[in-house]
């Protein structure tokens, strides 16, 4: 009780109620004024690029269909076990959607919360997941944390009225300068993706205002409203339409037709918007061709497989880490381990497969059924024993033994 009295205690303290919270101040807490550019960049406001949305769309979704698994380790031997953590109960969704939510929290935020639910026995058995912006962290350092043993610990206050410890909340920071809590990307970068919105919204702007012109009649004399509204329709009328298109225009009377080109159209608009894409897929680590960026999709690897197989070790799997190591650490029994398997992602083509069984199996370092359990195939009676590679040089061990009868050949 007196732990709990510390922690209202310390709330107090850390949320002065003199100072009256106003949206200057929650704009300065998180660097969230205008941009440059002119334009405020949220974690909301981001994902109105469309090359955003889709980049952090593919990472969330890609964590939320590798399968989490609970394993332990004893000498040289792994044990695979069922995971007790559930998603379904006591939360309106499934597993794939909280992995899905919580990891586009972790791109966009910097961190992802959820609230853990405990049995009668103190395990943690499910969790829900929490918006970031629900959150206010506090760093608690001092008495409060010598007296606990610890250097620091953090204080979750949820709602501006709960406040729980790391007991009870599940908390995993992305990049992070303090070590404690996570950077949020788009506030990092706000000021490049402030440039992105902008142009956008100048973009839509320029539509939205009709502005879309494709020529411009011009006469030697001057036209009265009715005139040039009737020389506007003969024109439609003669030359409109696709019909028409590549038709030849016949003009008189010191007409003229001048082609407009309109900036959307312009080289340099279109290759600003293809730069926006490369820095939005540079920021999220993903390889130019997963957000349709296809003029530089050889640069990274020879082809398609290589570059995906590249992005699940370099940009997904630290992801993973992460998560696997902070369940380990805060919700798997002592002794377990969590693992999201990824070689699904990874299996290549039946040929490269088939070639990598047969090497694991031929150099013992694989059996027959772990190579069926990988292809989801139900194990034989001989597939646990490990092959003995043959001593006679020349011989391929996997070839079919044919019986030497002493005939010629």
């Amino acid at each position: 009780m007196t732990f709990l009295r510390d922690l209202v205690s310390l709330r107090s303290s850390l949320e002065n109620p003199a100072t009256p919270i106003t949206s200057a101040a929650i704009g300065d807490l998180f660097d969230a004024g205008p941009t440059a550019a002119g334009v405020s960049v949220t974690e909301k406001s981001a994902l109105s690029i469309i090359a955003f949305f889709r980049g952090v769309q593919i990472i969330a979704q890609a964590v939320a269909g590798a399968p989490l698994h609970a394993y332990m380790r004893s000498d040289n031997s792994r044990t695979d076990l069922p995971t007790s953590l559930r998603f379904e109960d006591p939360n309106p969704y499934t597993s794939f959607e909280f992995w899905e939510t919580f990891t586009a929290h972790q791109v966009t935020w910097g961190k992802g919360l959820a609230y853990k639910h405990r049995n009668h026995a103190g395990e943690v058995v499910a969790l829900t997941g929490i918006h970031p912006s629900r959150v206010k962290i506090d760093v608690v350092k001092g008495e409060r944390a010598r007296a606990l043993g610890v250097p620091h610990f953090l204080v979750f206050t949820v709602d501006g009225t709960d406040v729980f410890t790391s007991r009870d909340i599940l908390h995993i920071p992305g990049l992070s300068l303090d070590g404690v809590t996570g950077v949020s990307p788009i506030q990092a970068v706000r000021e490049s993706l402030g440039t992105t919105l902008s142009a956008e919204r100048a973009a839509a702007s320029f539509l939205g205002k009709g502005l879309m012109l494709s020529g411009a009649l011009e006469t030697d004399a001057a036209l009265e409203q009715e005139q040039a509204d009737a020389l506007k329709r003969r024109w439609n009328a003669l030359y409109g339409g696709a019909s028409r298109a590549g038709d030849v225009a016949i003009l008189d009377r010191g007409a003229k037709f001048r082609s407009l080109t309109m900036p959307l159209a312009d080289a340099q608009f279109l290759e600003t918007r293809k730069h926006q894409t490369t820095e939005v897929a540079r920021l999220l680590g993903l390889p130019g061709w997963m957000l349709n960026d296809q003029e530089k999709s050889t640069s990274w690897g020879t082809g398609m497989e290589q570059q995906f197989t590249a992005w699940v070790i370099l940009g997904l799997r630290p992801y993973l880490q992460r998560f696997e190591q902070r369940l380990t650490r805060e919700l798997m029994p002592k002794g377990q381990k969590a693992e999201f398997s990824v070689e699904g992602l990874l299996r290549g083509d039946a040929k490269t497969r088939a070639a990598f069984y047969a090497s694991g199996i031929v150099n013992g370092w694989l059996v027959p059924n772990e190579a069926r359990v990988k292809e989801n195939l139900p194990p034989v009676e001989w597939g646990d024993v490990p092959y003995r590679p043959h001593t006679t040089s020349g011989t391929d061990p996997l070839a079919d033994p044919t019986p030497d009868t002493g005939a010629p050949a």
